[in-house]
C-alpha cells in the first residue's frame, strides 16, 4: 500500500538537516616525512673584488703629460703607463733633500721587509704542501678522515695565495722605491734650469686598466693618484657577516654565488675569515657587528666570465650537510608551549604530535624523534585544525 507523500517529507526533511550539519573534512595541504639530503645555510649579499689592486700614483709634482690608457686596455708589467714633467716652480732646499733621501731609505727598508716576508711566505707555502702531499698519502689508506685532507688542501690553496700576495708586495715596494728615487732626482735636476728630465710612471704588474683617476693633462702633485691596474681574471669575493655566523664557518666553507647575472650558480669555499668586528648600521637602524669573509672561486674563470670588479653577488654559506637525514616541512612546524608540535594525520583524522627536533634547513627541519618516515602532516595548520578533526588533501593545493 503507497503511503500518501506528505508522510515523507518529514523524513527528507531531517535527512537534508543532517546532511547539511554533518561535520566535513577539512582540506588541508599535506607532506609528508621524507629522508632526504639537508642543508644548513645562511646567506648575505657580497661584491666581487681584485684579488691584487696596483694603485699607480705621480712620484713627484710635475706636470702630467696625455695619458693614452682607457679602462679596460692591457698593461705589461714595466711597461710606461704614464709621463710626469718635473716642476720648476721651485728649487731644492736642504730640507726637501733630507726629506727625499729619508724617503729613498724608508722605501727601501719597506722592500726589504717585503722580501723578508715574500721568503717566509715561500718557506710556509713548501711546508704546507709537503704536509698536503703526506695526508694525501694517508688518505690513500684511508688513515684520516675527509674532513683533514679538505682541510689541509684548504691550507694549500691559502699558502699559494699568500705567497702571490707576499710577491705582490714585493713588487709595490720596489715601485715605491723607484719612484722615490725618481723624484730625488727629478728635485735634484732644478737646480739645474737646463735640467728637466722627465720621469717614466711604469706599471708594477701586468693586467688591464681598472679604473683612470685623470681625464686630462695636467699639474699633478706627488701621491695623487692616476690608475688602478688589475687582473679581471683573477677575482675574489667580499661578504660582510653578522659575528654570529662568522663563528659557524671556517676556512674551507662551502659557498654558492647567487643571483650574480649567469644561469649557474658558482662554487666558491672561504679563503679568510677576518678576526676583527665592526659595527655596521643596518637599514631598519640597527647597530650590527659584523665580520669579513674573504671567497675564492672553486669555478674556473671562464665559468664566470663578465663579472668585474665590485659586481653584487649573493653568497650562500653551507655550514652543515648529510646526505640522509629525517625531515620534516618548517611550513608544518608550530609551537605548543615548550614543544615543537605538528598535526599528523591519522586515519583521515589531525592528531596532535610533539616533536625532538635538530638542525634548520632553509625548508626543512631534522628530525630526531616524533614520527616515522612516511608520515603525513597538515602544511600551514590554521586556527580551525585541532585534535581530532577531520581533514583531507585539498585538490586545489599544488
Amino acid at each position: 500500500m503507497k503511503r500518501p507523500l506528505y508522510l515523507l517529507l518529514p523524513v527528507v526533511a531531517v535527512a537534508l538537516a543532517l546532511w547539511a550539519f554533518w561535520p566535513r573534512a577539512l582540506p588541508v595541504e599535506i607532506a609528508e616525512v621524507v629522508r632526504a639530503p639537508l642543508s644548513v645555510t645562511f646567506s648575505e649579499e657580497g661584491r666581487t673584488r681584485l684579488r691584487q689592486r696596483y694603485r699607480i700614483t705621480a712620484p713627484i709634482d710635475g706636470f702630467l703629460q696625455r695619458i693614452e690608457l682607457e679602462p679596460g686596455d692591457p698593461v705589461s708589467a714595466g711597461a710606461v703607463v704614464a709621463v710626469v714633467a718635473p716642476s720648476t716652480a721651485r728649487l731644492l732646499d736642504p730640507a726637501t733633500q733630507i726629506t727625499g733621501q729619508a724617503q729613498v731609505r724608508a722605501a727601501e727598508q719597506t722592500l726589504a721587509a717585503a722580501q723578508a716576508s715574500l721568503s717566509a711566505a715561500r718557506a710556509e707555502n713548501t711546508r704546507r704542501k709537503l704536509a698536503l702531499a703526506r695526508l694525501e698519502a694517508l688518505a690513500a689508506q684511508r688513515l684520516i678522515s675527509k674532513a683533514d685532507l679538505d682541510l689541509a688542501r684548504a691550507d694549500a690553496t691559502a699558502g699559494v695565495a699568500a705567497e702571490q700576495a707576499a710577491q705582490a708586495r714585493v713588487e709595490e715596494a720596489r715601485a715605491l722605491r723607484d719612484g722615490a728615487r725618481a723624484a730625488l732626482q727629478a728635485q735634484g735636476a732644478r737646480q739645474d734650469p737646463k735640467s728637466s728630465r722627465r720621469v717614466l710612471v711604469r706599471a708594477p704588474a701586468a693586467g688591464r686598466v681598472v679604473s683612470r683617476n685623470v681625464e686630462s693633462e695636467g699639474p699633478v702633485q706627488a701621491g695623487q693618484a692616476l690608475f688602478e691596474i688589475g687582473d679581471p681574471t683573477e677575482l675574489e669575493v667580499e661578504v660582510e657577516i653578522l659575528s654570529a655566523d662568522a663563528v659557524r664557518i671556517a676556512v674551507g666553507t662551502p659557498v654558492q654565488l647567487l643571483r650574480w647575472g649567469g644561469e649557474a650558480a658558482l662554487q666558491g669555499r672561504v679563503r679568510v675569515v677576518e678576526p676583527g668586528a665592526f659595527t655596521k648600521i643596518s637599514a631598519l637602524g640597527v647597530e650590527e657587528q659584523r665580520v669579513k669573509a674573504i671567497i675564492d672561486f672553486d669555478t674556473a674563470p671562464a665559468s664566470h666570465q663578465g663579472l668585474g670588479d665590485g659586481y653584487r653577488v649573493e653568497a650562500r654559506f653551507q655550514v652543515w650537510h648529510r646526505d640522509a637525514v629525517l625531515q620534516v616541512p618548517i611550513a608544518a612546524l608550530f609551537r605548543d608551549g615548550e614543544h615543537w608540535s605538528v598535526y599528523a594525520i591519522e586515519d583521515g583524522r589531525a592528531r596532535l604530535r610533539h616533536l625532538k627536533l635538530g638542525r634548520f634547513g632553509e625548508h626543512a627541519a631534522e628530525l630526531r624523534e616524533g614520527l616515522a618516515e612516511g608520515a603525513q602532516v597538515v602544511l600551514y595548520p590554521g586556527d580551525n585544525v585541532r585534535e581530532g578533526s577531520r581533514v583531507a588533501r585539498d585538490a586545489l593545493a599544488r
